[in-house]
């Protein structure tokens, strides 16, 4: 996979060992290179381009920007959505099928007990695994704790994306201002050893780490 923006010279590729990391000190393109790829994420057409084995890919699809690192929700709708699918699927297999008929079966005959002295015939309409996986709330269970955990967070909720949806670039916006450097030096650790995709975007340098290839604009737009 590759990402690829017009107002800038270089191609960042995500098969290598190292993390790519884009550094931009000048504010105005920031600021347009980021709404570019948010317009991208909605379908739009835009200067940003990603590309899987040489053909553009979408946006909506194959990214997603992380960029809130206070308050980053594991349980997002549509992984959750996702998991309920792949609950489901495994509900109606061969191994597991009779059972979830059965259960089915003992809620709505529960329901017609509960109902026994009403002056009406009630029925259940809507019984299936979909609608009782919907009832009961499915969530990832979030025990993460402190900085190392909120890290930890991210990098669970990138193995949630691949195993349920697809494998995805990952692009996170001024990280590093919010983790100290080790944290980071594990984090990448992770991706590497993973294989996860990512592109970290950042506004302000910072130092450069050992497992990071880093391009800088400066606030002049000279690339180095």
């Amino acid at each position: 996979m590759k990402f690829a923006y017009s107002d800038i010279s270089g191609v960042f590729r995500f098969d290598q060992p190292f993390v790519p990391t884009l550094v931009i000190e000048n504010q105005s393109l920031l600021r347009k290179l980021l709404k570019d790829i948010y317009l991208s994420m909605n379908g739009m057409s835009t200067p940003a381009v990603l590309s899987k084995d040489n053909k553009p890919v979408e946006f909506s699809k194959y990214a997603e920007i992380l960029a809130d690192f206070i308050n980053f929700n594991i349980n997002q709708k549509p992984l959750i959505n996702k998991i309920c699918t792949s609950l489901e699927h495994i509900s109606v297999s061969a191994e597991n099928y009779l059972e979830t008929q059965q259960l089915l079966a003992d809620i709505e005959k529960k329901i017609d007990e509960w109902s026994f002295e009403f002056p009406c015939d009630i029925i259940a309409t809507k019984i299936s695994v979909s609608t009782l996986l919907k009832a009961v709330g499915i969530e990832i269970n979030d025990f993460y704790q402190g900085e190392s955990g909120d890290a930890e967070r991210i990098i669970d909720y990138m193995e949630l994306v691949r195993e349920f949806d697809r494998d995805k670039l990952f692009i996170t916006v001024n990280m590093r201002s919010y983790f100290s450097d080790p944290i980071i030096e594990r984090f990448m650790q992770t991706v590497i050893s993973h294989e996860y995709k990512l592109l970290m975007i950042e506004s302000k340098s910072q130092p450069l780490l050992a497992l990071e290839k880093r391009l800088t604009v400066d606030e002049d737009l000279c690339e180095f």
